[in-house]
């Protein structure tokens, strides 16, 4: 079973990409995609192409990460969000940060990463065995994320059972 990265490392990866300085922190609250939660969703398989974990990130870090990976100003974040829709730029940005955070994630049978397989756009309906993995049971963190010059938003990681 894959395990829940670290803070240090996801704060790195996101530093690196950036460009930014990043905080993180853990949150108590799931973050999970409802019809009042617009979240970017992306889940990472094995070799067998069975989902080993989730990525669950909600509009405001999308949009924000996506801006400062593509140097788009932080108005064009903060306009997405008060829009409450990602902009194919800013969605393509983000789909790369995701694709990354495939390395943090291990298939302990194997020793080799977990591979990105699908991302879900904020507001798109995801499928029921990904949306009962979000809500179900596994291991799960949530975390805070402040992009120096963007803002906060907001992550989650799951491993389901």
């Amino acid at each position: 079973m894959s395990k829940i990265p670290d803070h240090k490392p996801i704060k790195d990866l996101f530093e690196s990409l950036l460009g930014r300085d990043v905080t993180i922190a853990t949150q108590q609250e799931k973050v999970v995609p409802t019809a009042r939660r617009a979240c970017c969703v992306g889940t990472y398989m094995d070799a067998h192409e069975v989902t080993k974990a989730l990525v669950a990130a909600d509009l405001e870090l999308s949009a924000r990460a996506g801006a400062a990976l593509g140097l788009v100003p932080s108005i064009g974040a903060d306009t997405a969000i008060e829009n409450k829709e990602l902009p194919a730029a800013l969605y393509d940005n983000f789909y790369e940060v995701l694709n990354i955070f495939s390395s943090l994630f291990f298939d302990d049978a194997t020793g080799a990463n977990l591979k990105l397989k699908t991302v879900y756009q904020p507001g798109m309906i995801l499928p029921r065995e990904a949306a009962m993995q979000m809500r179900g049971l596994g291991k799960r963190e949530d975390f805070t994320l402040h992009v120096d010059g963007y803002g906060t938003g907001s992550l989650g990681i799951v491993i389901p059972f």
